[in-house]
């Protein structure tokens, strides 16, 4: 305990300021690194623009993208032909440096998938009154999430696949039926359906929303070429296993069969030799 009150008080407001700045530094230092790494990034995103399938690569390498969309959408993560995430403090300082816009490019997959780019914004909001749902949620949820912050974002429209036209659920009419939640709830879990993530209603929207944004906006974006690199190595590496095993495979000759083309004496050798 403190002898004298009035100077542990003293000593603790002294404290708590020099959080406060601590915090400030901290910030101020990411948006020194953020602007100074912005024209860097902008020249790697018009490279990467040049290589053939590298999201598709780059982002079939990360071990946890998988965890976030269904087998199914893999088939469109391969028509990925861009992706930009821009830290939003880079043209509005009201912004701080967690948020950020995220900007996925789309192919055109014949009869299929139209060509698109579609940009969605996620920012930290500290005020809990703004969850929609507290299903499960403890006063200590709130409590960590009002002095922290946790991430939100608006929905934005996107033009889904025609072939999960059955598991849109923008175009299920009837979710009351046991097919109905069933598509509507699949169709929810599909990368499409993050689109309209907005952080504010856990348990009836795309699952982990704020984890995927994350994913994108502090491993993906930042390290793709990382990924992308690995996974050009692992190719690499199966390919040159395949030719060992190929060179290391035994070898059969049927020596009395070459005896014979060469009209040998040895008649002895009439068996067939393996050489290792």
């Amino acid at each position: 305990m403190c002898i004298a009150n009035s100077v542990c008080g003293n000593a603790f407001r002294g404290l708590a300021e020099c959080e406060d700045e601590m915090a400030l530094a901290e910030n101020e230092a990411e948006l020194y690194k953020i602007k100074l790494m912005a024209p860097v990034f902008d020249k790697r995103d018009k490279l990467i623009e040049k290589i053939p399938f590298f999201w598709n690569i780059a982002l079939t390498q990360h071990s946890d993208f998988s965890n976030y969309v269904r087998a199914s959408d893999f088939k469109y993560i391969e028509a990925i032909k861009k992706i930009v995430v821009k830290p939003l403090a880079l043209e509005d300082e009201e912004c701080t440096a967690r948020d950020f816009q995220i900007t996925i490019e789309f192919n055109e997959i014949k009869g299929d998938l139209k060509a698109q780019h579609v940009s969605k914004v996620f920012k930290i909001e500290k005020d809990v009154s703004k969850i929609l749902i507290k299903k499960n949620r403890t006063a200590e949820d709130d409590e960590l999430d009002a002095d922290l912050g946790f991430l939100t974002s608006e929905p934005v429209n996107i033009d889904w696949p025609k072939s999960y036209d059955n598991i849109n659920p923008e175009l299920i009419s009837d979710k009351s039926t046991p097919e109905g939640k069933k598509n509507y709830r699949t169709g929810m879990k599909t990368f499409f359906a993050w689109f309209k993530w907005t952080g504010l209603k856990p348990g009836k929207e795309f699952p982990n929303g704020d984890a995927l944004a994350n994913l994108f906006n502090e491993e993906l974006y930042p390290y793709c070429v990382k990924y992308y690199t690995e996974a050009q190595r692992d190719v690499m590496d199966e390919s040159d296993g395949d030719s060992e095993d190929d060179s290391d495979a035994p070898l059969d000759l049927d020596l009395e069969e070459v005896n014979d083309e060469e009209g040998s004496d040895s008649k002895h050798l009439n068996k067939k030799t393996k050489l290792q």
